[in-house]
């Protein structure tokens, strides 16, 4: 009971409403093809069903952690998480032109969901642990680039370049807000950017991405298709939605309704005010999580804690834009909500980052609360003594 109570009740009670809407929408986008891609429409649920309560125990076990044993083996975990990115590459499972999974006994694991946490755990360790160094770009800045570009060469080898774009974007925010000065970000985001739009016109694929992004309706039948189908379920959703488990889209229209397009589903069956209420759960949770950070003493801890709240932020935000066509789509799940057993595993280890940051930092002032109370009774306890052999 101690250790609930330690805990952040408005952050941890965000996941898990999430939670319960997560299985609600997955279990309503997934029985049909679930029935006729494996024969029971209750196997995918059944298995999302077994992987929220193992998230939920990473995320206990995470926020158990003391902050200070994360920065101490921040850098042997980098190297760790970077081998596992290697090794994908060999021996991983490709799946839609992709090698971006390990599979284990059945079991299929993304070593990038891995990898995210720990970048920016080094990067929150190296602003935090030299901030003299930072206003040197060769001492300052470019040791970090260096950990983030070999970290997005893996990515892109794999390829994925929606994780690519989310890693990049936590560490200029990460820097940014640790003090990097602002002429060393703009000079490495301008060569950045056009590598980027090398990297996104070198690929034939995401060329299509990017041209059905800007007319889906030329190729409406191919790499179109997929946009106008989410815009449609948006549409015929209006503002109260066709209702629960009476939409159309996911009836083997919308491909990855219950993963990456689950956003699409919640518009065509609870409408605009479910998509709402899903912005508005989210954003109680990234303002949560930015009130923590700035709770913090410790400057690792307070930037390790925007990082975390800045990845979840921000996977929401690019999973929204390319389902609504703001921007092409990524692979970017909805955190908490899509189905994926990888993505949900590293959400709650940022989750329970966040939750043992908060802990510990109340244990630290709750200590430092007591102590002068000790020293105060110490103090009278002298001064009594010292009265008594006065008088002797």
């Amino acid at each position: 009971m101690k250790y609930l109570a330690s805990l952040d009740a408005v952050l941890l009670g965000t996941v898990l409403i999430l939670l319960v809407f997560s299985v609600l929408m997955v279990g309503s986008a997934s029985l049909s093809v679930s029935d006729v891609r494996y024969g029971d429409p209750f196997r995918i649920i059944g298995h999302w069903l077994v992987y929220i309560p193992m998230g939920l125990l990473v995320m206990w076990w995470v926020s158990r952690i003391d902050p200070a044993m994360w920065k101490a083996a921040c850098l042997p975990l980098l190297l760790f998480a970077l081998l596992l990115m290697l090794l994908v590459l060999s021996f991983g499972l490709r799946i839609n032109g992709a090698t971006r999974w390990f599979s284990i006994f059945g079991i299929t694991f993304q070593p990038v969901e891995l990898l995210k946490p720990v970048v920016i755990a080094y990067m929150a360790y190296y602003v935090s642990s030299f901030p003299e160094r930072l206003h040197q770009f060769a001492r300052g800045l470019a040791p970090m680039l260096v950990v983030l570009g070999v970290s997005c060469a893996f990515l892109m080898l794999q390829p994925d370049f929606g994780n690519t774009i989310l890693l990049t974007m936590v560490c200029f925010s990460i820097w940014l807000l640790g003090g990097v000065p602002v002429r060393h970000l703009v000079g490495t985001a301008l060569t950045v950017v056009p590598l980027a739009a090398l990297a996104m016109v070198a690929e034939p694929y995401r060329m299509k991405r990017l041209m059905s992004f800007i007319d889906p309706w030329a190729d409406p039948f191919g790499s179109g298709y997929q946009l106008i189908q989410s815009m449609l379920a948006f549409g015929s959703g209006g503002v109260s939605g066709l209702g629960l488990g009476q939409g159309v889209q996911k009836l083997f229209y919308l491909p990855e309704s219950f993963t990456d397009f689950i956003a699409a589903v919640i518009a065509e069956e609870l409408g605009l005010f479910g998509s709402l209420l899903l912005v508005v759960l989210f954003a109680v949770l990234v303002l949560r999580g930015w009130q923590l950070s700035m709770q913090c003493d410790h400057t690792f801890e307070r930037l390790l804690a925007m990082a975390c709240t800045l990845m979840i932020g921000f996977s929401f935000m690019i999973n929204i834009a390319a389902v609504t066509g703001l921007i092409p789509t990524k692979g970017i799940p909805i955190p908490f909500v899509s189905y994926g057993g990888s993505a949900l595993f590293g959400n709650c280890v940022l989750v329970g980052l966040l939750l043992g940051i908060h802990r510990h930092h109340l244990a630290r002032r709750s200590d430092s609360n007591r102590r002068p109370d000790r020293w105060a009774k110490k103090m009278r306890r002298d001064s009594t003594l010292s009265r008594q052999e006065i008088n002797i």
